[in-house]
């Protein structure tokens, strides 16, 4: 079987084999085997070259959310739009870079950062608690908190904006 997909806007496209309870996953030149088992309807474990991994999952509309190891990725359908650039890497706008969104529904457990605060690229701004996970927030400039939108405690929709930063004047 062959699929097609968009992880963090930039397109894959994999072929995937079983062979007994083995499945194996060819990304253009290069072929993995995985065991793969199903922990959970969230939750996935899987075992590659000696080493597990578990994946955990969440969907919000048209977007399945993954998350390994401590990174999140949005993982979606390709869009017409997204036709015809394969393998290329879609760069965000400015004003995407300047706003900090929640990965996926869930708990702000912690917000760093004040109004007005300079910030460094990479500093933790922010702590989303969502399937069972701490995800840190960072920022991706250096710059400051033009504005805060949430609370600690408050409960987040995936891609709400809760924290509005402006780059270093």
């Amino acid at each position: 079987m062959e699929f097609e997909f968009l992880i963090d806007n930039k397109q894959h496209k994999i072929a995937l084999d079983k062979k007994g309870d083995i499945f194996i996953v060819q990304d253009g030149e290069r072929t993995i085997e995985a065991d793969i088992h199903l922990i959970s309807p969230n939750v996935v474990s899987i075992l590659i070259e000696g080493r597990s991994y578990q994946v955990y999952f969440a969907r919000d509309k048209e977007k399945q959310y993954l998350s390994l190891e401590g990174q999140q990725f949005i993982v979606q359908e390709p869009s017409e739009s997204i036709e015809g650039h394969e393998g290329r890497e879609t760069k965000p706008k400015d004003e995407e870079k300047l706003v900090i969104s929640a990965p996926m529904p869930g708990k702000v457990i912690k917000i760093n950062v004040t109004e007005k605060e300079e910030v460094r690229k990479n500093q933790t701004l922010a702590i989303v608690e969502a399937m069972k996970m701490e995800n840190e927030l960072k920022s991706s400039i250096d710059g400051s908190v033009k504005k805060i939108f949430v609370s600690t405690g408050e409960l987040v929709d995936s891609e709400k904006p809760l924290i509005e930063l402006e780059l270093k004047e």
